[in-house]
């Protein structure tokens, strides 16, 4: 499989709804885009995203939820909450808990040009000439995906008075038993970050040429790695 030439027109809505539904053209054409296009389009997804948070955010529910979310990771960890901290984080719900779970950190700016950063590293070897604003729009456009996980992902985090995703692979294929490594590494697999690192790989082909399959093993590699190295360092420690 390779990428044609000649993309469709790159206007912000079409580049937008295309990653969902045209994604080779859609990653193909943000390859194309200059700056202004580039932060206009990042702020579009992060504005998306922050607010289903702030909806979710401002209910009881979803401070109840904050509050579960840190007990669950520091108990994951191998800690202990006492009801005296339990009852400081109800005053003062501990916010970033929401930002570091449900696979969220994956849209963090820092993360989006760390691995922008990354991308336009990997191809350069292959293409001298490549542009890094180029690299950069590919793994901007690619957080498409994850805004609309956030975006399905809020209401039923609201039904379910829950911040963990009910995308990731464990709750989707409840095969093996709970807290063994298996369970683990599919607990911070996300169906929706398969599809992320998916059109990395077609952003990638798009920017130095040749089939998707040539990019698409090593980002899946890279992915589905980190998430084997937390669990096994969540497992390491005590945690489920």
């Amino acid at each position: 499989m390779t990428l044609t030439s000649n993309p469709p027109a790159s206007g912000l809505p079409a580049r937008l709804v295309g990653v969902l539904l045209r994604p080779r053209h859609a990653m193909q054409a943000a390859t194309t885009i200059g700056w202004a296009a580039l932060a206009a389009t990042w702020v579009v997804i992060l504005a998306a995203w922050l607010g289903a948070g702030a909806w979710l955010l401002a209910r009881p529910v979803g401070r109840q939820a904050v509050v579960d979310e840190r007990v669950r990771v520091v108990e994951a960890l191998g800690g202990q909450v006492d009801d005296v901290q339990y009852q400081a984080w109800q005053a003062a719900p501990p916010w970033s808990a929401y930002f570091t779970s449900g696979g969220r950190v994956l849209l963090f700016p820092l993360t989006t040009v760390a691995v922008g950063s990354a991308l336009y590293l990997w191809v350069r070897r292959r293409v001298p000439g490549v542009r890094y604003q180029a690299a950069l729009s590919v793994a901007v456009h690619a957080t498409v995906v994850l805004a609309v996980q956030q975006l399905l992902a809020t209401p039923l985090n609201v039904v379910r008075e829950s911040l963990t995703s009910p995308f990731n692979l464990a709750a989707l294929l409840p095969f093996f038993d709970e807290g063994s490594l298996p369970a683990r590494i599919l607990g911070t697999v996300e169906l929706f970050g398969l599809w992320w690192a998916l059109l990395l790989a077609l952003g990638a082909a798009a920017l130095a040429g040749g089939p998707v399959r040539r990019w698409l093993g090593p980002v899946l590699g890279a992915y589905v790695g980190v998430a084997a190295v937390v669990a096994t360092v969540v497992g390491l420690m005590g945690g489920s």
